[in-house]
């Protein structure tokens, strides 16, 4: 009886998300672009939590790279503690103490199953990303980006994947939130953290910033443009991007 007790307790503790008169200070330090910080950010605006966007200029980078836990970023520090990693780490920390609707733990499971379904997106697209920036970690030199050979390496790589792995990949995420109830990822009538991570990862794909990959790259798969279409109207991330312009 006790120890069933004990864990009525600590599910209750868990399940209890903070109010604005308890919640922390929090600084999310990352550079000042969308990246694998972004869908942290949007976290913060959609549980209404307010935090210090400390955004890096890349110039400041080599200086303060040393100084940080793992020379990278983005960097979460919590009632001015310690300096915490890891974007989804910190992506879900927001979800489950900061909003009762982001991460619900009746949900988890679903959550989990897009975030997962996102994460192999991510997977499969980031080494024709990072051949353009770090050319290095394919066993290319450094320079070999600026290169003819390693520009059309990058070129083939890229409208590789747009052709043969993006409708594979749009095919699985439409299927998601078909299931859902064909508006959000996990969740039939509010956004979740998923949804914050599908975000970011889709709408890179409509800037039109990365070399072979163009604006229009999603315009085939009407049910992806309709979720970023639903997700910018969110009025909490109308006014974080109005704000931003």
């Amino acid at each position: 009886m006790f120890v069933s007790l004990f864990f009525a307790i600590i599910s209750l503790l868990f399940s209890t998300t903070m109010t604005s008169a308890t919640k922390p200070s929090i600084k999310l330090t990352y550079f000042d672009i969308a990246g694998v910080g972004e869908q942290v950010r949007l976290a913060f605006v959609l549980s209404k939590t307010p935090f210090e966007d400390d955004r890096v200029n890349f110039s400041n980078w080599p200086a303060l790279k040393p100084t940080t836990p793992s020379g990278k970023l983005p960097l979460m520090t919590i009632d001015g503690g310690a300096p915490r990693t890891q974007s989804m780490a910190m992506l879900r920390y927001v979800g489950a103490t900061c909003s009762d609707t982001l991460y619900p733990r009746e949900q988890l499971f679903d959550i989990e199953e897009a975030l997962g379904v996102v994460n192999d997106f991510w997977t499969s697209w980031s080494p024709c990303l990072y051949m353009g920036m770090s050319p290095q970690d394919f066993g290319y030199p450094q320079d070999f980006g600026k290169t003819d050979e390693g520009k059309e390496k990058i070129k083939q790589m890229r409208t590789n994947w747009l052709e043969t792995k993006l409708p594979e990949h749009a095919k699985h995420i439409a299927s998601m939130i078909e299931k859902s109830g064909g508006v959000w990822m996990a969740s039939k009538d509010q956004p979740t953290i998923a949804d914050c991570a599908a975000f970011c990862q889709l709408n890179a794909f409509t800037r039109g910033y990365m070399d072979h990959v163009p604006a229009d790259s999603l315009s085939k798969y009407p049910e992806l443009t309709a979720f970023l279409e639903r997700f910018k109207a969110l009025p909490e991330v109308k006014e974080w991007y109005a704000a931003a312009k």
